[in-house]
């Protein structure tokens, strides 16, 4: 702007600036680490001490739902001190101006000298005349002395970061003190409050012998004296004491292994705990005597080992929904259901997809239990032998393939189970009880479809579907039972996760058009739309001046069949579409907003439809866009003239050390005395010419490349305005446009490769005399040829910049015909006055 005047901050002053941002940085880091340090230490000892005084006082933990709460609020709590004392202080932008009014506040002695030298350097002080330069530039010469001579330190009021971190350290102190005094206490904390443990308090049985089962720790007990185990497994055994009946201090546990001698173990347990052997892997099968006190088993029990139930396969069969376009056709022609293996732990199909999940296992099955979350909400099928009981139990026709579906209790709800008939369904066991079938249809509102199935069927309005809605993002634990009883184990644990069909991608740009444009426009869009299962439509939709609804025009090439991408595009040659405007009978200033709506063939729960960014244009005069292009236009002829004086300072220095290159021949031809470091010297400088070079020429090239582009666009912006006329276009094509493409592809590649072998001969240390004149000869030739196509720059903007004189002078003579008219008026009034 006209006035202004820069100077730049001294480098002390911008030194010193800088490292005052550094120490407060370091002031904000380290309080902002110490308030960390307080609040952990507080909501430690806080947690801690209420703890104590809950459990003395009802000999109980604390709920495990408030310790999760509390462990929630603490991470909260800490993120947002972290937030609020780190995050926002310590990347907060310290501008030279708001620092330079801190120093001065602080030290009076610096006057407003400081001030002065940034808002200088900003660019906002005007200093008129050359004395008044000279007067800043003394300020800026004074602010830097003054400010070498300030101490930073005194900035800071220290007291309260000192308080602060003396209270993080006691506090910190304090909790590392009692890990080594009290490790158990410790312990407890970390049990109770991070682990959330449910029992983390330390606490104190004729003879009983029980199994602990997995998974689940069920307790099951001896039948007849036998129980079967799985083969592998680790038996946990329990030998509690009866109730009311001296606990003995030990119990003798005497066993022995199929084929082997009796060994025995003792057994101990602390307070009322049961006494507990273990036998890791057990692969024989078992016999047992227990005696503990003046009790003692007169006959063993025994354990004996099965291969445990395992699932051989899991697959399922899947109806994939129409829009996909994924299932393949049966013999009938109609679409037929894809069989897939499940591998791993997690698979995902599309929502609206009919599937019936299979398994086949090793031996033949009890039941079959399918434990599935789903939010928030816990249900449970179960297929088999349990589930005839519960049918006859309830006077219901059980069957076969008689199954169960539960909704777990939660707060505030019972549970609720229903008997789910599959008569003609393929689910359920089959006959020889080694496979089971489940049928599902995914669905987005799958765990509430699920509830309400469930409510409905125990209320007796409807029966469960044959297919259950399924959760679409659901975590299942499924556990077999074998006839013995024997369970997986380990549940199989799988993630079925539905995909939400997603509404297309569009992917969009403007070609050749800027925000500015004529009535007569015709805006080229260029682009990509996508889908996972295909695009069914596309179409412009646009508004004007933001008002009403969104109006639609087709595209000319349209989408006549679904496919996955769609490019846009007018013909094989034009890849985009164009939008005219001249249709819409626009004004100038209207604003018109563009966008492309596109739309899948989801016929489940769509169609999904996709809005891409918004464009909005601006309808401008034809005169006020040749302004704007004109603007443009100037932008690029300055960087056009930066790059040749660029050259031509590159050309100078190949002179210079052309120069140096003939002087360090000569020297070496003379072998004079005396010169041996610029013999050292010399070839070091012309080795730096030579990279220096090849560098410049490079940029060069990039920068006059974009160059090249932007007038491209220049040019393309006057046709889709239709604001060209075939004299610009043939001067812009023949004088400008032709010959920067010459220049880029056949003279800066040849500069590149002539400076490339300078640079060779000084890497393989050769003479590089004949190098340097073929890249000054082939630079000066690129220089001309680009002060030519400047020249033809220059006169094309000669009439811009008369048009643009007529304006500003048009403008001018107006304001100075409204102010005339306005002092008449008040020269009136006076005069009737």
């Amino acid at each position: 702007m006209p006035g202004e005047w820069t100077r730049a901050l001294p480098p002390e002053v911008v030194r010193r600036l800088d490292g005052l941002r550094g120490a407060i940085r370091r002031y904000v880091l380290w309080e902002g680490i110490a308030a960390v340090v307080v609040v952990i230490g507080a909501l430690f000892w806080g947690s801690f001490l209420v703890d104590t005084a809950y459990f003395f006082a009802s000999r109980l933990e604390i709920p495990r739902w408030a310790r999760a709460v509390f462990l929630i609020a603490t991470l909260g709590t800490l993120a947002a001190v972290a937030v609020s004392w780190l995050g926002f202080r310590l990347f907060r932008s310290l501008r030279s101006r708001a620092l330079a009014l801190v120093l001065e506040r602080r030290f009076p002695s610096l006057g407003d000298r400081l001030i002065t030298a940034v808002e200088a350097a900003e660019g906002t002080i005007n200093p008129g005349t050359g004395y008044h330069r000279a007067m800043l530039e003394r300020t800026l010469t004074d602010a830097a002395q003054q400010l070498e001579r300030v101490d930073f330190s005194q900035v800071f009021d220290q007291r309260p970061f000192r308080r602060t971190v003396i209270i993080a350290v006691l506090l910190f102190v304090s909790i590392i003190g009692l890990a080594v005094v009290d490790s158990a206490a410790m312990e407890r904390w970390v049990s109770g409050y991070l682990e959330l443990q449910p029992s983390y308090w330390p606490r104190e049985t004729v003879l009983e012998i029980k199994v602990l089962t997995q998974p689940g720790d069920r307790l099951r007990s001896f039948r007849d004296g036998v129980y079967r185990h799985p083969r592998g497994g680790e038996l946990a055994l329990l030998v509690n004491v009866a109730e009311g009946k001296k606990r003995p201090d030990r119990v003798r546990l005497d066993y022995r292994l199929q084929g082997g001698g009796i060994k025995r173990v003792y057994l101990t347990a602390p307070g009322q705990q049961p006494f507990q052997q273990v036998f890791p892997a057990l692969l024989d099968s078992l016999e047992i005597w227990v005696s503990g006190g003046d009790y003692a088993s007169l006959t063993p029990v025994r354990v004996d080992v099965v291969d445990p139930p395992k699932l051989d396969n899991l697959l399922v069969d899947v109806l994939y929904p129409q829009y996909t376009g994924l299932n393949r056709l049966g013999d009938n022609g109609q679409p037929a259901r894809t069989e897939m293996v499940i591998q791993g732990a997690a698979w995902s199909l599309p929502l609206g997809s009919d599937v019936v999940l299979r398994g086949r296992t090793n031996k033949p099955l009890r039941s079959v239990r399918m434990e599935i979350e789903a939010g928030i909400e816990r249900f449970e099928i179960t297929l088999g032998a349990q589930t005839l009981i519960d049918a006859l139990e309830s006077e219901t026709n059980a069957t076969n393939d008689a199954a169960s579906v539960t909704l777990r209790a939660r707060e505030g709800q019972p549970q609720r189970r229903v008997v789910w008939k599959l008569e003609g369904s393929p689910t359920g066991l089959s006959s020889d009880h080694k496979e089971f079938a489940v049928p599902l249809l995914l669905r987005a509102d799958g765990t509430e479809a699920l509830t309400e199935a469930i409510t409905a069927a125990a209320n007796g309005a409807t029966p469960l579907p044959k297919s259950l809605p399924w959760p679409a993002d659901a975590l299942v634990r499924l556990t077999l039972e074998d006839a013995d009883g024997i369970s997986s184990p380990e549940p199989t644990r799988l993630t079925l996760t539905g995909i939400v069909d997603q509404p297309p991608v569009v992917e969009l740009e403007l070609q050749g058009i800027g925000m500015s444009i004529t009535r007569m426009a015709r805006i080229p869009v260029a682009g990509l739309i996508k889908d996972d299962y295909g695009v069914a439509k596309v179409r412009f939709e646009y508004q004007i001046d933001g008002q009403g609804e969104w109006e639609t025009q087709d595209l000319l090439r349209p989408s006549t069949d679904i496919v996955r991408e769609f490019t846009l595009s007018r013909t094989e040659s034009e890849q985009f579409e164009r939008f005219d405007v001249l249709p819409l009978d626009l004004s100038v200033k209207q604003k018109l907003a563009l966008t492309v709506m596109a739309e899948d063939a989801d016929d489940w729960k769509g169609p999904n439809r996709q809005r891409s960014q918004k464009f909005l244009f601006t309808i401008v005069p034809v005169e006020e866009l040749l302004s704007l292009l004109y603007a443009k236009e100037l932008n690029l002829r300055r960087r056009f003239e930066q790059i040749i004086t660029e050259m031509k300072e590159l050309h100078k220095d190949l002179e210079l050390h052309h120069g140096k290159t003939q002087e360090l021949i000569r020297m070496r031809a003379a072998n004079a005395p005396g010169t041996a470091e610029d013999r050292r010297q010399l070839p070091l400088q012309i080795a730096a010419c030579g990279e220096r070079s090849l560098l410049g020429i490079r940029k060069s090239a990039g920068e006059m490349a974009s160059i090249e582009a932007s007038f491209k666009e220049i040019r393309e912006e006057l046709v889709n305005n239709s604001a060209e006329t075939p004299q610009d276009m043939e001067r812009l094509q023949t004088k400008i446009l032709e010959p920067l493409a010459r220049v880029n592809e056949q003279d800066f590649p040849a500069a590149d490769r002539v400076l490339g072998l300078f640079k060779l001969a000084n890497d393989q240390s050769r003479d590089p005399l004949s190098e340097i004149d073929s890249a000054k000869q082939e630079l000066a030739g690129l220089i001309e040829r680009l002060e030519r196509i400047l020249l033809e720059i220059k006169k094309r903007a000669t009439i811009q910049e008369l048009v643009e004189m007529l304006k500003s002078t048009k403008s001018e003579l107006d304001g100075i015909i409204d102010e005339t008219k306005t002092q008449r008026k008040r020269n009136a009034l006076r005069a009737l006055e």
